[in-house]
């Protein structure tokens, strides 16, 4: 597969090519060492990629990245000029493809090449949302980007993605959970039922399931005890009776029992 050229580019050696007049986009082909990752990615964590990989060394790269100029995309995050380095391209769309590449030895991926990057983040954003094979708990990030980067609101962000509302409030209760239960939810060891029961309750209640809540500060854990009710058998002998309370109580309790139970007689 050959790199494709244009005169534009013989005229601007070292740089990204000049865009066609007119055209909002124009495809290419480029050395995948031209690319450079978009920091803004909401994606945490690219699967599969052994199997994407097998499939591009078979068939090559057949839906083309999406990506912006280096100079497009500092003039709109300037912030980035570090994490983005030399790379005359940056990728907004396509990341598990380029990665997919890298690692099946792909020297070269076609790309469509966008004029405007000012809104970047925010197509980025509303790419992973709508992806189906994005956890929940990535989507309920990417959802809260852009509420937090745009001050959409839920009905707003539903349109913006086309989801229903239940759908980003379903998603934006996960954003509840404290971090370290995100970070569980993330790894498998919650699941997204339990962690949407967590997430319901208080930050300084939640747990992860069958975990047992520490003492409060406040309160010596040698004096902390869990009162229950004591289950007695009528049909039992009285020694019985006795030996379960003996279980059960605490001494001095035990002798308040005992001389509730001897009064009057």
């Amino acid at each position: 597969m050959g790199r494709r050229t244009d005169l534009a580019t013989l005229l601007t050696a070292g740089d990204a090519p000049v865009p066609p007049a007119g055209r909002d986009t124009y495809p290419l082909t480029v050395p995948v060492t031209d690319l450079a990752e978009n920091p803004d990615n909401p994606r945490h964590e690219l699967r599969d990629l052994d199997g994407l990989a097998e499939t591009l060394r078979e068939r090559g790269v057949l839906q083309a990245l999406g990506v912006v100029s280096r100079g497009a995309f500092l003039a709109a995050h300037p912030q980035h000029e570090a994490a983005v380095g030399d790379a005359p391209y940056v990728v907004l769309h396509g990341h598990r493809r380029l990665a997919a590449a890298r690692l099946a030895g792909l020297s070269e991926v076609p790309v469509l090449v966008r004029e405007d990057a000012s809104r970047t983040d925010e197509d980025a954003l509303i790419e992973n949302v709508q992806r189906d094979d994005l956890t929940e708990l990535e989507q309920a990030r990417a959802i809260q980007g852009l509420i937090t980067s745009y001050g959409y609101s839920q009905r707003q962000v539903a349109a913006r993605i086309g989801k229903t509302q239940g759908f980003v409030s379903q998603r934006l209760s996960l954003m509840r959970l404290r971090e370290d239960l995100q970070e569980a939810l993330a790894d498998g060891r919650v699941s997204v039922e339990d962690a949407r029961r967590i997430a319901r309750l208080p930050r300084d209640e939640q747990q992860l399931p069958g975990s047992t809540p520490e003492a409060p500060a406040s309160v010596p854990k040698a004096r902390r005890r869990d009162y229950g009710v004591i289950t007695l058998d009528s049909r039992g002998t009285p020694e019985e009776l006795v030996e379960v309370l003996r279980r059960n109580l605490a001494p001095a309790a035990l002798e308040r029992v005992a001389e509730l139970l001897t009064r009057g007689r």
